[in-house]
């Protein structure tokens, strides 16, 4: 019957799928033992592939250290691995490898000596693709581009020609003592009603902030910025507005996953949010940029519109433009938070304030002010600085670089592509480089022993091209501030006693760590610091387009 009957072929059809899928079966089983060995011998040959991975905190299957990788106050748990695990902590994040260092000998030797293998940075996808679009140094990989934007204005920042922006320095730190002076300075009604007497207590990072911003834009855009003025207030609120140096401060998912970055702009909240981010930030910069090239004499970025024309006639108006703001930007951050750590180290350690003060009236008296001339004659407050930039390191948890290369230190494998975490902090409480009292606040450790490392301003190919230029301009605000004030703690009028500073006050996150907002007294050390400072300000000349005409005025040091 036909219900019954046997279809012809249908017994030979059968064995051919049995046979079509056990050969399958045995093609997919071939191919993953082969890539399994092919794997194998792939790590095998590698020169370091069986080197044990440096110590580290306990990882979890799959998430690794995720639970375990703290996210507040980093440095300081950063500092209690060194004692546990050594200079190289091994961390594992969602399938990232991620190697901490903790003393100066590890960072040297990697970052500097070893540059070429470690000038890397982490992949980004929010700074370096949407935000910056490649124009920003700070996310950009080392290579050819880096190259060419560092060349930009390596002329303009080098030690050679820093000496050149040192007349607009001075006068910008005599408007910061001039205003200093009489915002602190109270009425005799005033002074009636305060528990200090004749001194207001005032917030310092603002003037701070304006002094450092004024003498950048002078040097970066060729004007500078006014305190209450309408336009400079918008320069000013930049810094604190900036999407970069804010954005970046909390990692985001699509660059815990990158491949993330492929979906579609309507599902991507990321790409909404940070789009009109850049727009901002490029017409920011754009902005100043034109303006700096319409304003007389010389500025950085004239130079930089200059050298691109030479180094490349392609470059968009937008990656020249982030050049000079991105130095601008980048200080902006670091330059008035290190002067209120400054400030407290003065109020927390008035022993060092009044050794720095005696060697001050010793070699410059009281009827002129400190200049660039006095340095050789004043390494204690060379010292104070260095100290400064030790005892509170400003990016205490570094600034992330990538190994390009699988690597071996200490006889520890280094995997390629890891993330190397700089922790700082740690690296200045090495007790093997600056002693037992590292927790102390002791600048006379820098007269004591010559060559102690500072890497404030980074590492290797890495390193900071403002440094210069930063470092001279902290100088001469440490040096007059001290000449002139003495800081104090101010009463409280709820105790009638003097507010505690707790000098460990500080934002658990982020990437520049300033103190948490404080007052503080400027208490002027005698009737001569008015009398010098209106003197000098009532005789100063602040046509800085003078001073910058001068300098391009065929200054080899500038030459492109």
């Amino acid at each position: 019957m036909p219900s019954t009957m046997e279809r012809p072929g249908s017994g030979l059809k059968l064995g051919a799928v049995s046979s079509t899928t056990s050969l399958t079966v045995l093609l997919l089983v071939g191919v993953c033992i082969a890539y399994v060995v092919y794997s194998y011998l792939k790590s095998s040959s590698r020169p370091y592939s069986k080197l044990p991975l440096p110590p580290g905190p306990p990882r979890l299957p799959l998430l690794g250290n995720l639970f375990n990788n703290p996210f507040h106050f980093r440095w300081l748990s950063h500092l209690q691995w060194r004692y546990t695990y050594g200079p190289l902590v091994y961390m594992k994040v969602l399938g990232r490898s991620v190697v901490v260092l903790t003393t100066n000998e590890a960072a040297h030797e990697l970052l500097n000596k070893r540059a070429p293998t470690y000038s890397g940075r982490p992949y980004s996808v929010i700074g370096g693709e949407l935000l910056a679009k490649g124009y920003s140094m700070i996310f950009r990989q080392y290579d050819a581009r880096f190259r060419l934007q560092q060349r930009l204005h390596v002329h303009g920042l080098n030690a050679q020609a820093v000496g050149l922006y040192q007349p607009i320095t001075e006068l910008e730190t005599l408007q910061f003592l001039h205003d200093i002076i009489q915002d602190t300075k109270a009425s005799p009604e005033q002074a009636a009603t305060l528990p200090d007497g004749d001194t207001r207590p005032i917030k310092p990072h603002r003037h701070f902030l304006r002094w450092f911003a004024s003498n950048v834009s002078v040097i970066m855009y060729g004007y500078r910025l006014f305190k209450d003025d309408a336009e400079s207030e918008v320069q000013l609120n930049f810094f604190h507005e900036c999407p970069t140096s804010k954005i970046i401060e909390t990692p985001t998912l699509v660059d815990i996953f990158p491949s993330l970055k492929h979906i579609p702009y309507f599902l991507s909240p990321w790409k909404r949010r940070v789009k009109p981010l850049f727009e901002r930030e490029a017409a920011h910069h754009i902005s100043n940029f034109r303006k700096a090239l319409a304003q007389p004499g010389y500025n950085i970025s004239k130079l930089v519109a200059n050298r691109a024309q030479h180094l490349d006639p392609n470059m968009t108006e937008a990656e020249a433009a982030w050049a000079p703001a991105t130095l601008m930007l980048a200080a902006g951050e670091t330059s008035p938070a290190i002067l209120c750590w400054f400030v407290l180290a003065m109020v927390a350690y008035p022993r060092v304030m009044h050794k720095a003060q005696a060697m001050l009236d010793e070699v410059i008296g009281h009827e002129r002010l400190p200049t660039y001339e006095d340095r050789a004659q004043l390494s204690f407050i060379d010292a104070v600085m260095d100290e400064v930039f030790r005892w509170r390191p400003i990016v205490p948890a570094g600034i992330d670089h990538v190994a390009t290369e699988e690597d071996e230190y200490m006889g520890y494998r280094i995997p390629k592509d890891s993330m190397i975490t700089i922790s700082m902090w740690a690296l200045h409480r090495d007790q093997a480089v600056f002693g037992p009292d590292c927790d102390d606040f002791r600048p006379e450790r820098w007269l004591e022993k010559e060559g102690l490392p500072n890497y404030t301003f980074g590492f290797g190919r890495r390193t900071c091209p403002g440094r210069h230029v930063g470092r001279d301009g902290l100088w001469i605000m440490m040096a007059r501030v001290l000449w002139a004030f003495e800081m104090e703690a101010p009463i409280d009028p709820a105790t009638g006693k003097k507010k505690f500073f707790d000098n460990m006050d500080m934002q658990p996150v982020g990437i520049a760590i300033p103190p948490t907002p404080f007052d503080v007294l400027f208490r002027r050390r005698g009737k001569w610091v008015e009398e010098v400072v209106e003197r000098d300000f009532a005789g100063a000349d602040f046509d800085m387009s003078k001073i910058m005409e001068q300098i391009g005025l065929g200054s080899s040091k500038l030459a492109v």
